[in-house]
């Protein structure tokens, strides 16, 4: 008994360009279809022509619900049952936004309309949230971004669609490499790193969205030592520069996630009345200098790893006040606790994952 066709075969009798006749995209697109095939899914392309492609999906994808958008009125002959079909026009922010609330969110995106270069990134910034998580969006006939093609698909773009996605790929293979807070475009820091992979095949690049929501975008998350919080008299206000999430600020005199992912990368430590001292451990062996109260220490966008820190009440505090330091290191279940001044440093120069300040008024 035969098994079932291969989108390439499909392709082929539809008749679309896709297929290995003219660009063989589908041989490609399979290895990432091929588990999705039964699934009920929801695809969107962007630029109908012939109607070829939505056949194409149309016999491959037997469960899903397509949806095809284009600028010719005359597409609208290609609507049947699981396939449905919406004019407008790409370029057109508001007209995308309306389909894609309307239809949305996608599983698959295929864009293939009209090639000009910043209606291929339009559409990517429009459609692109309208992905599901885990859900593929792809960008078709890239080559014409390239030579000959300039001239005639250019359009009003400062930049192609190519030298966006190249910026894009920087952003999420630089990772903390790279300040993505200093990136003007919206859409990149949006994005940048919020996406398992891109990859470039012939004429195309494919993209698998893995939106990462920070867990603890302004909260401190759980303290190591509950009891301290609740008799704490005076609270220190905790950011922490954290891998994979970025700053994340802690009101309750503590930072911690709870996981041994995210680690301390740099960290400013805030007290109403200025109480504070501290530097933090680098690796091998090499401690910042002493940082005021409000100051950061440590790093940001170097991807360094902290494996200590040290803290001390001012001179004119330490008759008034007593300050008892607690850290988590990765690795460890162990509650490292110092006082002030003492260095707070895990085994085997294992990062910092968790801190709290117990501060309190003598």
């Amino acid at each position: 008994m035969l098994g079932p066709q291969s989108l390439d075969s499909i392709g082929l009798k539809n008749k679309t360009d896709k297929a290995s006749s003219h660009h063989d995209y589908l041989s490609f697109y399979e290895i990432f279809f091929s588990p999705l095939r039964n699934e009920k899914l929801k695809i969107l392309e962007v630029g109908i022509f012939g109607g070829a492609s939505l056949g194409t999906w149309f016999d491959y994808f037997p469960n899903a619900e397509i949806v095809g958008a284009d600028i010719t009125p005359a597409t609208k002959r290609f609507e049947r049952d699981r396939v449905s079909v919406e004019i407008l026009d790409q370029s057109n922010v508001e007209q995308l936004t309306r389909m894609a609330i309307k239809h949305g969110p996608f599983d698959i995106v295929i864009e293939d309309g009209s090639h000009f270069w910043e209606h291929q990134i339009t559409s990517l910034r429009v459609l692109f949230p309208f992905v599901k998580e885990n859900g593929i969006y792809i960008v078709e006939d890239l080559q014409t971004n390239y030579g000959a093609h300039e001239e005639h698909y250019r359009g009003v773009a400062s930049e192609s669609c190519v030298e966006y996605l190249k910026k894009w790929m920087d952003l999420r293979v630089g990772d903390e490499l790279i300040d993505i807070a200093a990136t003007e475009d919206a859409f990149l820091r949006t994005y940048g790193r919020s996406i398992q992979f891109m990859t470039f095949y012939r004429h195309a690049c494919l993209i698998k969205k893995q939106y990462r929501v920070p867990e603890y975008p302004l909260a401190g998350g759980t303290p190591l030592v509950r009891q301290l919080i609740e008799a704490q008299t005076d609270k220190v206000c905790v950011l922490a520069h954290l891998s994979n999430i970025g700053d994340v600020f802690g009101t309750e005199s503590f930072v911690h996630t709870g996981t041994d992912s995210e680690t301390f990368q740099g960290v400013t430590l805030e007290t109403a009345d200025h109480l504070l001292q501290y530097r933090v451990l680098l690796p091998n062996d090499a401690w910042t200098a002493w940082t005021n109260d409000g100051e950061f220490a440590g790093t940001r966008a170097a991807a360094i790893e902290i494996s200590g820190v040290s803290i001390r009440l001012r001179p004119e505090a330490s008759e008034r006040y007593s300050l008892q330091v607690l850290g988590r290191f990765a690795g460890s279940p162990e509650i490292v606790r110092v006082s002030s001044g003492e260095d707070c440093r895990g085994p085997s120069g294992s990062p910092l994952c968790g801190l709290q300040i117990d501060l309190r008024r003598r």
